[in-house]
């Protein structure tokens, strides 16, 4: 009886934490779970005391301490055959898009978009961390001095306010003149370094397409940029 009692108290209190990360900032989650994982450690520990079972613990720690030596060796043998792999996965953890006004950053993993303000009077302000009449005045800043930043920006906007433009929706689609872009720019959208062969490109626009295709919660002007990135990758690589 006792363990059903415990039971349900992680329940509710697993069910807590989920409901209370949803209304979170990404940085204000972060604090939140770290204090959580310090809680529970810090609750298991005790758990194991009062039952008698902490020296279980403590043995299986001093066993994985005695094979660390072991594991050691084995990762340094093994790391010129698995650090390509893990340079690349470095790489394309996220794509990055810049304007006049915004930096955005898109995580390859999640899909979440994070971003800064690079000019006008909210410079330096985080994109997630802004109200919604914040980013509105910051849009109205853009569409004066910058087109494509007003894009960016709406395009931020239509994955984390949905329905926020009502009947001004069509204002927020792009032309078809694509604008110009450069090496650099595409590989940093697509999040591929200069050494990317024809499949890396295909693979990180593929992936990045699942992430932000308008279908899944993106917008025609992310995906413009996208294709625009790897037609212009692949036009110029052997």
């Amino acid at each position: 009886m006792s363990r059903l009692i415990v039971l349900l108290i992680l329940l509710l209190l697993a069910g807590y934490i989920i409901y209370r990360l949803r209304w979170l900032s990404v940085e204000q989650k972060k604090r939140y779970l770290k204090l959580a994982a310090i809680t529970g450690g810090i609750a298991l520990l005790v758990v194991l005391t009062l039952t008698g079972k902490l020296n279980w613990l403590l043995a299986g720690v001093g066993a994985l301490l005695a094979l660390l030596p072991k594991v050691a060796r084995l990762l340094m043998g093994a790391w010129p055959r698995i650090s390509p792999y893990f340079n690349r996965y470095q790489q394309n953890k996220h794509s990055s898009m810049q304007t006049q006004f915004i930096h955005l950053q898109v995580s390859l993993i999640t899909g979440e978009l994070q971003g800064e303000v690079l000019q006008g009077k909210h410079k330096g302000e985080k994109l997630q961390l802004m109200s919604l009449a914040q980013l509105l005045s910051l849009l109205d800043e853009c569409r004066e001095g910058d087109s494509a930043s007003a894009l960016l920006l709406a395009s931020y906007l239509d994955r984390t306010h949905a329905g926020w433009s009502g009947d001004e929706a069509e204002e927020f689609k792009p032309s078809g003149a694509d604008a110009e872009m450069g090496q650099q720019q595409a590989r940093d959208i697509l999040g591929v370094p200069a050494s990317a062969t024809k499949k890396d490109i295909n693979k990180a626009h593929k992936r990045l397409m699942q992430k932000l295709h308008p279908d899944r919660g993106g917008s025609d002007y992310l995906a413009q940029q996208i294709n625009q990135a790897r037609d212009l990758l692949l036009k110029n690589v052997g």
